[in-house]
């Protein structure tokens, strides 16, 4: 199973870059919740890292000219991109959310063990819902939810802080805020144990918001599977 743990967030009404320090384990897959308020079409957050290991690159749902999901108010943007390899240096790293054009944002960084798939083939479907009004709020999957993969959402509204309360089973990574345009962001995460298309946060409210969330896939990915073949001596290696 893989199990997520929280690496720490940034938040704040400061326009431009924004970094989390923290320090990963070896074969974490990095996922990293980035957003901006007062975005406009063409702002944009681009997600890298220093790991001594190397490889520090994402892959991201959404783009500048179509976020994975935005809202109006204070017109909030979100994206959430993955790393395309696994930790190969278990060393302090600095993760950096390039912005343009914002006027306050940051990053929630998630890193998860047991996961062998990597970038937007580590994602087994995700969901964006832009400008919704209604309170608490929820999202809703295309499918149900398959019980032991992890699951990553996050709210983002005109409401200085977020207040919402994470569906049950879940865990709060960030829920925090600015004044500078009023934007509030709750981001959270659960390991395994959901098997539905539609969850909802409690309590609080935000009024105008925009919701993003991604189910991760726990399948072993074909090179592995094939990897761990030739090092058992099943198939042959190649010559």
């Amino acid at each position: 199973m893989a199990t997520g743990t929280d690496a720490g967030g940034t938040w704040n009404t400061n326009a431009g870059n924004k970094t989390v320090t923290a320090t990963p384990a070896v074969d974490d897959l990095i996922v990293v919740v980035h957003g901006i308020s007062t975005w406009a079409s063409g702002d944009n957050s681009v997600i890298t890292d220093n790991n001594p290991g190397g490889a520090g690159t994402y892959e991201r749902l959404g783009t500048a000219t179509a976020p994975l999901s935005t809202g109006g108010g204070t017109s909030c943007a979100l994206w959430i991109s993955v790393r395309t390899a696994l930790i190969t240096s278990a060393d302090s790293t600095v993760f950096t959310a390039t912005n343009t054009g914002d006027t306050g944002g940051g990053l929630t960084v998630l890193r998860f063990s047991g996961m062998t798939r990597t970038g937007l083939a580590a994602i087994r479907q995700f969901k964006g819902e832009s400008s919704q009004t209604e309170n608490p709020p929820t999202i809703t999957f295309n499918v149900p939810l398959l019980t032991g993969n992890p699951v990553i959402l996050a709210v983002m509204g005109e409401d200085n802080v977020a207040s919402v309360t994470p569906p049950a089973g879940f865990s709060e990574a960030d829920d925090t805020g600015w004044n500078v345009p009023t934007t509030g962001i709750e981001v959270c995460w659960a390991d395994s144990g959901n098997a539905t298309s539609e969850l909802a946060w409690s309590g609080g409210s935000l009024t105008d918001h925009n919701e993003g969330g991604i189910e991760l896939d726990t399948s072993t990915a074909l090179g592995t599977v094939i990897k761990d073949l030739i090092g058992a001596g099943i198939i042959p290696r190649p010559r």
